[in-house]
Parts: C-alpha cells; structure tokens; sequence
C-alpha cells in the first residue's frame, strides 16, 4: 500500500508546479518534500517525474498517482463527515475564504453566530480572491469558501468542487452629490459616463468588467486609482479624484456627500458558497452554509 504522506506531497508538488511551491503549500522545507518523492520513487517501478530542460515534470505514472491520492483524501473526508453525523455535536476546525465585501455582510455576521451557536467549534477566516479560494478549497487547505462572479461570466470550478448559489448582488454607480449625470427611470446609461476618471479596484472580475464596458462603449477614461478597500474608494470619490462602480453587499451606509445611483443594465455578481463534494455532509460545513443564507437573507431585507 503507497504511503498517504508520500502521495499528498506529489499531489502538491503537480498541482504547484515546483518543489518550492509544494514546500510552501505544505509546510515544510524543500528538502523534505524531495526525500517523501524519492521515497514514493521507490514503491513505483514506473518514473514519476521526468527532466524536461531545467524542469522536472510529472509522468504518466504521477497521474495515476495524483488520482489516487485525491481518491484518498475524498474518502478520508468522506469517514470523518460520517463519524461526526454520528457524534450528533458541531466541533473539531472549519476554514472559510471570502472576499472582502462578502467578509463584511456574510461571512463576519455568519463566523459570530457559529461561534454562539457552537461554541466547540474552532474557526479560521482568510480574505481570498475567487479563483484564490476556488484553488484553495480544491486543495484542502480551506473547507469553504464564499465566491462571486458575474452572470454571464462564471468563474470555473475544478473538478471536485461544487457550489450552492447564495444570491445576486446589484451594483451602483457611487458619485459625489453634486454630479450632473442625467439618471433616467431605468437609472444612469453607461453611455453617459464619457471621458470619466474612475476609481478602479484591484485586478480581478470586477475590474475586468468595468474596463471591458469602457472599451465595448468606446468611451474616453482615465484610472485615477486603483485601490481594493472599499472606505478608500469612497473617500477618493468624495474628494473628487473619480467615480466607481460599487455593489451593494457589504457597502454599508454611504458617507455624507457621497450618493450611490441605479446604473442602466449594470453588472450583477453572482453569489455562492464552493465546498468540496466530499465535505457536503459535513455538520459543520451544513451549519456555515445555512448561517451564510440567512446573513444574506438579512442583507437583502435591509438593502
């Protein structure tokens, strides 16, 4: 029977794509990640890794391996899922990932009332990009994670991994008061917003977006900023530096001077929670999920 260890350390070193990268995703040096694929070397009469250039790649041998060693971890998550149902009590450790705005109207509101509600239930709570989280959760190292992307542009799933669809979440026009965009009773059109200067988040979908808009509009833009927090945003847009595009989750209430206006066919992000297939069982996962809806159910009755 092949090593478990042995195989888990391939599977990261594969799915890193460096022997560096496999250390870091596992916490060990590099040297030791080396030794546990020499050692799995020797139970396995086929190559695992071949020298292609200055690179070591992975086999055909590597994939069957690979394949085995996610079947491993499936099945082990799979048993633990099983003997905590039995236990009939949430514990043990959940990780949950998110994205900022999604940190601030769900996942915060969620991770206290897991903390009230089950009290020997340990949880840890990262900020993560949706492809971030997505790599994540197909690799272990997050159990659940809360993800968006557009309506007509979904961010891909890996095999493995499965989501549940949370909500859609609007988003607005944020300008200063005294603005003189015409806002018609569908809202302001996006071709009214000629020769702006904008206030950009950091690359990702949302920025993809707005620059995609632009150029598909033909309009004349300048990015004034490019900045992910949100409070920031909203302070350059009330000093004047620019306007942006905000959604409503997790938005809170506006800064005196700062108005948020209904944008003619604006973009909807789409939001839903991805867990592996094999953690849908589990207690705990269950009890973040329902945490999470309710928290958006809230958001929604308030906005």
């Amino acid at each position: 029977m092949f090593n478990p260890d042995h195989l888990l350390t391939l599977q990261a070193v594969v799915e890193e794509g460096t022997v560096l990268g496999a250390a870091d995703r596992l916490g060990c040096t590099p040297s030791a990640v080396s030794q546990q694929l020499g050692r799995l070397q020797q139970e396995v009469p086929q190559p695992i890794m071949r020298r292609r250039g200055r690179a070591n790649v992975p086999t055909d041998a590597a994939a069957v391996l690979v394949r085995l060693a996610q079947q491993m971890r499936d099945l082990d998550e799979r048993t633990r899922s099983e003997l905590e149902m039995l236990d009939g009590h949430v514990s043990g450790s959940l990780t949950l990932a998110g994205f900022p705005t999604g940190f601030r109207g769900l996942l915060i509101p969620a991770a206290i009332a897991l903390r009230e509600q089950h009290p020997h239930l340990v949880v840890t709570l990262h900020e993560l990009t949706p492809h971030e989280a997505v790599a994540a959760v197909r690799r272990g190292q997050v159990d659940l994670a809360l993800v968006h992307d557009w309506t007509d542009r979904h961010v891909r799933l890996q095999h493995g991994v499965v989501d549940r669809p949370i909500g859609l979440d609007q988003v607005d026009l944020v300008v200063r008061t005294d603005h003189n965009f015409p806002v018609g009773p569908d809202g302001i059109d996006f071709a009214e917003l000629n020769d702006q200067v904008w206030i950009d988040e950091t690359p990702g979908v949302f920025s993809d977006w707005l620059l995609q808009s632009l150029d598909s509009h033909r309009l004349a833009y300048r990015i004034g900023a490019t900045v992910e927090h949100l409070a920031i945003r909203l302070r350059l847009v009330l000093e004047g530096f620019g306007i942006c595009l905000l959604p409503r989750l997790g938005r809170g209430d506006l800064p005196q001077g700062v108005l948020a206006l209904p944008l003619k066919g604006a973009p909807t992000r789409r939001l839903y929670a991805v867990h592996r297939d094999a953690s849908g069982q589990r207690p705990d996962v269950e009890a973040a999920l329902r945490l999470i809806e309710q928290s958006w159910q809230a958001e929604v009755s308030t906005s």
